[in-house]
């Protein structure tokens, strides 16, 4: 061997090793966040996160390519309900179960369908590599099973569900307005999911800046199994919810992600590595809520400010919701915030809401976060939140009625106006929003 190539292979190495070191710094930056969080603390059961009472209707959908895709349908009580069905698609690593909370809530009052999405639960992956709009094709499969012709469909979609809607939504932009009548998306992106997260310290040193965009797509696709150490609960409140999260949502999370098959993962995860389904947000022509999370920090609520923008724009932004306090898996950290803003989707809240009022997220029994909202730009906002009975009354009906605690002014927040999507090719940078 000559000695030019002695220093090329001696490059090569060592430039393998300043790799190895800046991707080794920025995921140990993140665990070492983890760890510092301190550990989750004992909680009790949260009734919302129960299995449903009622047994749904179970069936497997086939698609093109080989996935079975399983689906469960709860009818409504009354037999002759004609009311719109509402479709729940979950996100990365969920699976049905991610809205027991809302089928809780929902249980006999409308027709409610949940699936888990190809490779998730108990659906089969198929053949296709499973990008976004295989996805797509997957919901519309679904749809096609579940709703029956002349019915129109609430689609409520979660982060790679949300994503989910949208490129349905591209693939059937003629369609929108005749199958389907609200949509809610919730802590999701139009693109660029890899550029724009919060997972690594803040005060990473400046040598890692050129491996941010390799180690996050490694994090997402790498079919690595969840290890089973007694921290995994911190690591999984660290990535996926907000550091005050109650005990039992992170344990329930925690369950449903490890269940997730690694393979599946980092197929769907790599999925996601330079899509843009911002044609499908645009083609979401009818009344639409977006909501987020301020402690989001897989998908930051610079994406909601996106979508926002964008369906402010079509006239289909009905408004935009921010939580504060409350991470990525939103509606079972901030189950009744959620469920609030999902019955004014589906019309169980008819009157119109204050100027001024907006929706708490309840997260432990003792505590409220407040919400954030903007005015849709053509649908005016409704209530978000039932009033509380004004007085309670002793068993002797001695003691004066105590007024419930007044909510707080709202404060506006404006949809951010849309600069021309980023492309997940380039190095973005992950703090701030």
């Amino acid at each position: 061997m000559n000695k030019l190539s002695k220093v090329v292979l001696g490059g090569v190495g060592l430039a393998g090793v300043g790799t190895a070191a800046g991707v080794l710094r920025l995921l140990g930056g993140t665990l070492v966040e983890g760890l510092r969080s301190g550990p989750v603390a004992p909680d009790e059961p949260d009734a919302a996160l129960a299995t449903p009472a009622a047994a749904p209707r179970r069936a497997h959908v086939h698609t093109a390519d080989g996935a079975e895709l399983n689906v469960l349908t709860y009818p409504a009580d009354d037999p002759d309900d004609s009311s719109d069905i509402v479709v729940f698609v979950h996100g990365w690593t969920c699976s049905t179960v991610y809205w027991n909370p809302q089928v809780n809530h929902l249980l006999g009052k409308r027709t409610l369908v949940t699936y888990d999405q190809r490779g998730h639960g108990e659906s089969r992956m198929g053949r296709a590599r499973p990008t976004p709009a295989v996805l797509a094709q997957d919901l519309e499969s679904v749809l096609a099973a579940t709703v029956p012709v002349g019915r129109k469909a609430v689609l409520v979609g979660h982060s790679l569900g949300g994503i989910t809607v949208q490129a349905w939504a591209d693939q059937h932009a003629d369609e929108v307005n005749e199958r389907v009548s609200a949509v809610v998306l919730q802590s999701t992106a139009v693109t660029n999911v890899i550029g724009r997260h919060k997972l690594f310290d803040e005060n990473r040193p400046a040598y890692t800046k050129p491996f941010e965009r390799m180690t996050g797509v490694l994090f997402v696709s790498a079919p690595a199994p969840l290890p089973p150490a007694p921290q995994t609960p911190q690591i999984v409140r660290q990535i996926t919810m907000a550091p005050t999260t109650r005990g039992a949502h992170v344990a329930f999370v925690e369950d449903m992600v490890k269940s997730c098959s690694p393979i599946a993962r980092g197929l769907l995860g790599h999925g996601m590595v330079g899509f843009d389904v911002s044609t499908g947000t645009t083609a979401l022509t009818v009344p639409t809520t977006v909501i987020v999370g301020t402690e989001d920090r897989l998908l930051p609520p610079v994406h909601s400010h996106e979508i926002a923008a964008l369906l402010d724009q079509a006239g289909a932004l009905r408004r935009l919701v921010i939580l504060d306090d409350i991470g990525h898996m939103l509606s079972v950290e901030a189950s009744e915030a959620f469920n609030e803003v999902l019955d004014e989707a589906i019309g169980l809240h008819i009157d119109p809401a204050p100027a001024a009022e907006k929706a708490p997220a309840k997260k432990a029994a003792a505590k409220k976060t407040a919400a954030k909202k903007a005015p849709a730009k053509k649908t005016p906002a409704k209530k978000t939140a039932a009033k509380k009975t004004a007085a309670k009354k002793t068993a002797a009906k001695k003691t004066a009625a105590k007024k419930a605690p007044a909510k707080a002014p709202a404060t506006a927040a404006p949809p951010t106006p849309p600069a021309a999507p980023e492309s997940d090719g380039g190095v973005a940078p992950t703090t701030g929003s």
